[in-house]
């Protein structure tokens, strides 16, 4: 199959063309080894199907961040038939540093002047003949949101397919040239080395003192000599030219970007300025730019809630006749308990607030294409500082509102690998929105409305408070260093296209639901196996259960009351079953090291429960809640009834107002639930730190929640 890769810097349209390209036939999954995101598709050729790779966006082949390192991987590879470079018509000059180093690759190539229509906009005009000549490959003109000029680039790249002339490199001058053909040389002592390798590519690696060539040479047995070659050269270059190869190489490429440039671009003397300017002025605005932000956030987050709660309502429902119709229909059992009481509310939990997050993701992918998030990551930039970190890592946090798993896969686009694992480590102390219900069933039963409230917006404030707090104490501590330096483009205002949002929203609730819900699928089946053993297996309750069911069938009682009774039964023998389970076991066992905040008086003897329900919130954070319906035998689905969830908090669990905003606290800090769990683990390929963040997080919950108890009795609440 032809193997087409998709180069280019980010916001120069790529992912758009390559939508346009491959329509519905698109495969998202991550680069063997590593956690990058991989999206490729094909489209039909005349000799059979034609994969396209949309590599992330990158500036440079000497690139920093690990999805630009696998980028530069991939199309420096030998399993690349062709590359198109995807240009950016309206800032060229910009785009051509890449494509002075794709050219040195020596493939076939077709290059894309996208978004021509802002081009036009603007007053310029390219001469594409002429840059068809100057570049040794043909030029396709495109609007990709309007897929214009999508059939010639198809043709275009079949035409390279079959027979497309090599790239040739640029010329860097007399001096660097020879210095690349003595080490050229050196690399021809290793055939093996320089069968894999492109020599002049390789050498061009060495003189900008790429790691991973050096890394590649090392292996040969020739690595001494190329060594001291590499050192040779760089000595002379430093006496001739007064400069290192990396800085003279790119000076030489931007030399060629601008020649290039003046030779084929024709422009007004003087540039409009255009309504991005004229928005900046107020969206970035030194004092204005944060409150606009807030305003939109806000916005962003009502409409989410408000439109996905229909939706939810309806999966809801769905789940719940799902469950009873599997109750009614399958044979009483051990199976069915697992199924019924185990895997459908577990993955429910995940599939109910499947249209949260795709509003959620869909409403940010708006945003990101409109331009404004960009500006949102510089305006923040400044109270980021506060917590050692900069802009980028602001949109993980923003993400993470909603859900950590999604904001901690954000990360990757975040440079340097220790702000990365700061704001990993720090996005799980951010409130999600799976707390949320935690906090208005506990904040709702134990406090006034007004006090409620404030209280729940309290947990939110504090989850940002406390990363900031966190990140400060990284960066100082286990993460010392420089800051690395903050750079992002700033991107055009676009009207995003519809299709393109609609897209985006389906691929994140996909990757989201797939690896998620297969977490929280296995973790369900742990929680269930641990609430229900041995204390399921005990065929007595079940025939006890069985009589008594029974017996008030034959009473002729009311319906709504007959009802009433059987569920009563059902906790009751449920709560039975639990009480002598391993998870009861494991809840006593953890009852001492949490009884100075939710039993500091010591006279909850049954404070172990709420143990129970926190070792469940453990794989997701939605169980919590139905775990703590199960314990206090209510009814989970009608909080507020008599023999509800709230009443039962209040008749049973011996919580306190000062107590129950303990466990709000402990909730949302202590460790987070596997998905994300499973997530950081990915994101980090580490099982150290993936340790130290379960670890740091529920030291730092217990801490939090014993001050929040002890400042309460200070302050004279019981």
């Amino acid at each position: 199959m032809t193997v087409i890769a998709l180069a280019g810097n980010p916001n120069c349209g790529k992912t758009t063309l390559f939508n346009g390209l491959t329509g519905s036939r698109q495969h998202v999954g991550n680069w063997a080894g590593v956690t990058v995101e991989r999206r490729s598709g094909c489209f039909q050729g005349p000799d059979g199907p034609v994969e396209v790779v949309d590599l992330p966006g990158t500036y440079s082949l000497s690139a920093r961040s690990e999805d630009e390192r696998i980028a530069a991987g991939f199309v420096a590879g030998a399993g690349v038939d062709v590359i198109v470079n995807v240009l950016d018509a309206a800032n060229l000059e910009r785009n051509l540093y890449l494509t002075a180093q794709l050219l040195e690759l020596g493939r076939p190539m077709v290059f894309v002047l996208n978004m021509m229509d802002d081009a036009e906009k603007k007053g310029l005009r390219l001469e594409l003949l002429r840059l068809e000549a100057l570049l040794g490959g043909p030029v396709v003109a495109t609007v990709g949101n309007r897929e214009e000029g999508l059939q010639a680039l198809r043709d275009a790249i079949l035409r390279a397919a079959a027979g497309g002339a090599p790239t040739r490199g640029i010329a860097y001058g007399e001096a660097l040239e020879r210095e690349l053909r003595a080490i050229e040389r050196e690399l021809h002592r290793d055939e093996r080395l320089a069968q894999a390798e492109r020599p002049r590519w390789l050498a061009l690696n060495l003189l900008e003192g790429s790691p991973a060539a050096a890394a590649r040479v090392a292996r040969s047995h020739a690595s001494r000599a190329i060594g001291a070659q590499v050192q040779a050269s760089l000595a002379s270059l430093e006496s001739q030219l007064d400069g290192d190869g990396a800085t003279l190489l790119a000076e030489r490429r931007y030399g060629f970007a601008h020649g290039l440039v003046a030779e084929v671009l024709q422009g007004p003397a003087q540039p409009p300025v255009d309504a991005t300017a004229r928005l900046d002025a107020i969206l970035t605005h030194r004092w204005l730019g944060i409150p606009i932000f807030i305003a939109v956030m806000i916005a962003v987050y009502t409409l989410t809630f408000v439109l996905g709660k229909v939706p939810q309502e309806w999966l809801n429902g769905a789940c719940n006749l799902l469950r009873d119709w599997a109750g009614s229909r399958l044979p009483q059992g051990e199976l069915s308990s697992l199924l019924v009481d185990g895997i459908i509310p577990g993955v429910g939990a995940v599939v109910v607030f499947m249209p949260v997050i795709m509003l959620l993701m869909g409403s940010i992918a708006f945003l990101e294409d409109t331009g404004y998030m960009a500006r949102a990551a510089f305006i923040m930039d400044r109270p980021m500082h506060l917590m050692g970190l900069h802009g980028r890592s602001f949109m993980p946090l923003v993400m993470g509102t909603g859900c950590n798993v999604p904001a901690v896969q954000a990360t990757r686009t975040i440079e340097s690998r220790t702000d990365r694992f700061i704001t990993i480590l720090v996005t799980p102390l951010v409130s999600c929105s799976a707390r949320l219900q935690i906090y208005i069933l506990i904040a709702g039963t134990f406090f006034r409305p007004v006090q409620a409230a404030f209280a729940i917006l309290a947990m939110h404030f504090l989850g940002f408070a406390l990363a900031m707090a966190v990140g400060r104490l990284l960066r100082s501590t286990l993460f010392r260093g420089e800051h690395a330096p903050f750079v992002m483009e700033l991107p055009p205002y676009r009207l995003p296209v519809l299709k393109s949002t609609l897209r985006h929203m389906w691929d994140k609730g996909s990757v989201f639901l797939t690896r998620a819900g297969t977490t929280i699928l296995a973790g369900a089946t742990l929680v269930w196996f641990l609430s229900h053993y041995p204390g399921i297996a005990n065929r007595s309750w079940s025939e006890e259960l069985h009589r008594e069911t029974a017996a008030v069938r034959t009473l002729g009682l009311a319906e709504a009351e007959q009802a009433s009774r059987l569920d009563d039964l059902a906790l009751a023998h449920r709560s039975r079953v639990l009480n002598t389970s391993l998870a009861a076991g494991l809840g006593k066992r953890l009852q001492p090291a949490l009884a100075p905040i939710l039993d500091p008086d010591g006279r909850r003897p049954e404070a172990w429960k709420d143990s129970i329900a926190l070792t469940a919130g453990f794989v997701a954070k939605e169980i919590v809640v139905s775990t703590m319906a199960v314990i206090h035998q209510a009814r989970p689905e009608t909080p507020d009834a008599p023999g509800g969830l709230g009443a039962a908090l209040l008749d049973r669990s011996g919580l306190t107002p000062l107590t129950a905003l303990a466990f709000m606290v402990f909730t949302l800090i202590y460790t987070p639930c596997l998905g994300t769990v499973g997530m950081i683990l990915k994101e980090t390929r580490s099982v150290l730190w993936t340790g130290f963040s379960l670890v740091y997080g529920l030291g730092l919950a217990w801490l939090m929640a014993w001050l929040t108890v002890l400042g309460g009795q200070a302050m004279g609440f019981a």
